[in-house]
């Protein structure tokens, strides 16, 4: 009986142990640019999980035994991480700095645990003890926990496989970060930089057969014409903005329409990959924000003093009246289009906005599902999300999709089904009706890689 006793105490200090680190609050450390927080679950099945918020998980097998080990990036320090790419081509330790510390920084923390399991056997020993105090069983007990733990650990680390993550479980944003890192270790960057240079010649071509498609055709010189540049769906491809810049600096765009999804998972680190290519763009911007975008993005686009973000509403711009509805997907990080609900309410609701208003010239979303209502009254529509590019002149509607500016993004480059497409459109005012009325337009693509193009040009009847 009385070692039924001690053995049932050695039993409570080892449960106690094994629910304190279940609960334990995550130890907070740094490896080099990234500030993480780390955790172990002892009722697991020997799996790593990695947590990037709030892009979602990634899940190994990696190990035996009940462990789990848990990783949760909490910050990154932009600073440190820009300074190590500007020197990348000059050193390839950085990473294996970060391993080193990441290393470093779970040993002190394990070790950190097999003494808290020995504190833990002592004080519940002293606890337990209604007689005078035994050291020798409180030294047992606390040696019991700290064996137990040590035996757990020692499975967990002596079974490591780090290769278990070729195999690993993605969820969330991150289901996408697969063939994300296929791409780019198939030299994607080095594609994406030469399609870049090669938009230098596409768009003197395309200048010139313009030029030469403007001699050919009577048509009335006014003041009153403005240019604008639709484009859609980037898709966090910086070639896109070399495509548009090209454009822009070859034809007199007034105003350019960009009806969503400029990034792929809506993060802060996509945004500042992009600043650069965005800055040098110097055209007047309507945003309208895409199911791929997210509030980060947004508020960062507002910042930009030529960008105008237009979520619910109608605003000015170079003359015209813009009627427009950004994605209610862009306001969280989830990227779904939504429910045939939640679409019809949308298009409900962007109908009776132009209905209630006394002018509109223009009406733009990024999913053209939006426009269930609106394909009447002589609308002109614009809108992205199905990658392809269209123009529809109807008898009481002309509906416009520009397509997809950056090619589908890394998408694109992974199956070299290369095809970015934008569209130039003309508008004149009318003194008269006090409205702007389309002219017509020309739907540039550029596909395959070393790049072709096609030029087609609408005009449109306005009598």
């Amino acid at each position: 009986m009385k070692l039924f006793k001690k053995g049932l105490k050695f039993f409570f200090s080892l449960a106690v142990l094994l629910i304190i680190i279940q609960f334990l609050n995550p130890f907070t450390f740094s490896a080099g640019a990234f500030e993480f927080e780390t955790s172990i679950k002892v009722f697991g099945s020997g799996k790593t999980r990695i947590h990037f918020p709030p892009l979602g998980n990634i899940t190994a097998s990696t190990h035996k035994g009940p462990l789990d080990l848990c990783f949760s990036l909490k910050n990154i320090n932009l600073d440190e991480l820009t300074e190590y790419a500007s020197t990348i081509s000059q050193t390839d330790s950085w990473s294996d700095n970060i391993i080193e510390q990441l290393k470093t920084t779970v040993f002190k923390y394990l070790l950190s645990l097999l003494l808290l399991a020995f504190i833990l056997g002592v004080l519940c020993s002293l606890l337990s003890s209604r007689q005078k105090i035994n050291k020798f069983e409180m030294f047992f007990s606390g040696l019991i926990n700290f064996l137990v733990l040590l035996l757990l650990i020692s499975l967990a680390a002596c079974s490591y496989n780090p290769e278990a993550f070729s195999y690993a479980e993605y969820e969330g944003i991150l289901e996408a970060a697969p063939w994300v890192f296929s791409v780019l270790e198939e030299e994607g960057i080095g594609i994406i930089e030469e399609i870049g240079l090669q938009f230098t010649d596409v768009v003197e071509n395309i200048s010139f057969m313009q030029k030469e498609m403007e001699l050919s055709v009577a048509k009335e010189k006014s003041d009153n014409i403005i240019n604008i540049l639709h484009i859609s769906d980037i898709h966090n491809n910086p070639a896109a903005f070399d495509f548009i810049r090209r454009i822009t600096d070859t034809y007199k765009v007034d105003l350019i329409i960009d009806t969503g999804d400029r990034v792929d998972y809506g993060t802060a680190l996509e945004m500042d990959f992009l600043a650069h290519k965005m800055n040098e763009i110097s055209v007047p911007c309507v945003f309208i924000p895409g199911n791929h975008d997210s509030p980060l993005v947004v508020e960062q686009l507002k910042l930009n003093d030529n960008i105008t973000v237009l979520e619910e509403g109608i605003i000015e711009a170079a003359g015209l009246r813009i009627a427009g509805l950004a994605d209610p997907a862009s306001r969280s990080t989830i990227m779904a289009a939504g429910s045939e609900d939640l679409i019809d309410k949308n298009a409900r609701k962007l109908s009776e906005l132009v209905s209630a208003a006394e002018r509109v010239d223009l009406i733009a979303a990024h999913n053209p599902a939006y426009f269930k209502y609106l394909r009447n009254n002589n609308h002109l529509l614009l809108a992205g999300h199905q990658h392809t590019p269209y123009i529809n002149d109807e008898a009481d509607f002309i509906e416009i999709n520009a397509g997809t500016t950056g090619a589908s993004g890394i998408r694109g480059i992974q199956n070299m089904e290369i095809s970015f497409s934008l569209i130039l459109l003309r508008m004149q005012y009318s003194e008269e009706n006090d409205n702007f009325f389309p002219l017509n337009a020309d739907l540039i693509k550029v596909k395959q890689f070393p790049l072709n193009y096609s030029f087609e040009r609408f005009i449109f009847n306005n009598d």
